[in-house]
């Protein structure tokens, strides 16, 4: 396939980023551009034409550089987040200009896609389902020596502080969940995907070993001198409908520890679940200590193969890939990218102002500004700010500010 690609990857570079991205490079060529709109612009002065951008969706506007420079592109829809917590209106169109602008999309989940399906005078172009598996490269290694005893790993992302268990994403707080295994005589190991082990003060408090992360290959093997991995998410204080999303997902995690060479233990994982249940991994239904007692006796009976192992790859999905890459420039060079938004929402000239930003309070008080309200330890939904709004927040050292467009 002789044709010009550009992979966008802002933000985070490992999961999903990492494994679609360089299986498509390392089968249909292109080049890797991380956070950096400037190389990009640069790569189109030399090269003239594109023939298409992947880019990856969720709170992300890296598609916004696709319709600027008028390339078709692949989104790479990993994540939903009106999907997880509720949003303001100038969100939502663009999260509907990000879906129908797309010329082909990859989802990691047939509900997330039967999501947007639903969606009333929303136009989905051609799209699949890709789980996001291990590659096959980064399966040869040599496994590590088992460690005695009953060691759990998690490695993915994490919430910090407890506190925050009733923020959108506190179905990451596994403080909880880590102390039951503890409890009943499990050593767990964490490695965490979006922060140092600095940041993780309270899992070391709770008796966790933290590790350092490591790449994606030698995660793996690190991860083989364990006795399990553990695919979970938190309920307790979470929003019914943030917890609901996380039942939908497909994360990587669903392979990554078969990838190791070690079975996977599920609780409250959702649909995902069922992929592993009574193959490489099984499930429970509570954290009780006679359950956790006889999860020794019931890991024992899983054996996992080579084939097992060798058989979950993204590899496999090759077919899938090149008919996504051939549908979207097919599409593409029909297609005008046109961003339709709103003429409130349109900033003229360039200008800056408004803004869309969601902020977090990092405090345990109550604060007011700008005519808002910032629960403590909370953080808002998506909010249009205008300048003098945006320096008022910014202005406070309790508020963090995050930019979504």
């Amino acid at each position: 396939m002789d044709k010009k690609i550009i992979y966008y990857i802002s933000r985070w570079y490992t999961g999903t980023a990492y494994k679609n991205i360089n299986l498509m490079k390392d089968n249909f060529g292109g080049i890797i551009v991380k956070d950096n709109v400037a190389e990009v612009r640069e790569i189109i002065k030399k090269e003239r034409k594109i023939d298409l951008m992947v880019v990856r969706g969720d709170v992300r506007a890296d598609f916004k550089i696709a319709i600027k420079y008028k390339i078709p592109y692949i989104l790479i829809e990993n994540d939903i987040s009106s999907l997880r917590m509720n949003y303001c209106e100038e969100y939502l169109v663009q999260e509907k200009n990000k879906i129908e602008n797309a010329s082909a999309i990859i989802f990691t989940s047939k509900e997330h896609a039967k999501y947007y399906k639903k969606k009333e005078g929303w136009k989905l172009p051609y799209y699949d389902i890709i789980h996001t598996k291990p590659l096959k490269k980064d399966l040869d290694f040599e496994p590590k020596k088992k460690l005695k005893g009953l060691h759990l790993v998690y490695a993915g992302g994490m919430v910090q502080q407890w506190r925050r268990h009733i923020s959108p994403f506190g179905y990451r707080c596994y403080h909880e969940i880590f102390k039951k295994f503890i409890d009943a005589g499990w050593k767990v190991h964490v490695y965490s995907a979006n922060c140092g082990s600095e940041k993780l003060s309270e899992y070391k408090d709770i008796g966790c070993k933290v590790h350092e992360n490591l790449p994606y290959k030698a995660l793996l093997r690190e991860m083989s001198q364990y006795t399990a991995g553990l695919h979970s998410y938190n309920k307790e204080g979470v929003k019914e409908k943030a917890f609901d999303y996380t039942q939908t997902c497909r994360p990587n995690k669903l392979w990554d520890y078969l990838a190791a060479g070690i079975p996977t233990i599920g609780y409250q994982g959702g649909n995902g679940m069922k992929i592993y249940n009574k193959k490489w991994g099984l499930v429970i239904n509570d954290l009780e200590e006679k359950t956790l007692k006889k999860l020794p006796g019931r890991l024992a009976k899983i054996k996992i193969t080579k084939r097992m192992r060798t058989s979950n790859v993204m590899d496999r999905d090759i077919k899938k890939y090149e008919k996504i890459i051939n549908q979207a420039i097919k599409a593409g060079e029909a297609k005008a990218l046109i961003q339709e938004e709103p003429e409130r929402y349109k900033n003229p000239n360039n200008e800056p102002f408004p803004k869309l930003i969601m902020v977090t309070n990092k405090g345990p008080r109550m604060i007011s500004r700008a005519n808002r309200i910032f629960l403590a330890y909370s953080t808002t939904e998506p909010t249009r700010v205008n300048e003098r709004e945006f320096k008022e927040i910014k202005a406070h050292v309790g508020l963090k500010i995050k930019h979504l467009d």
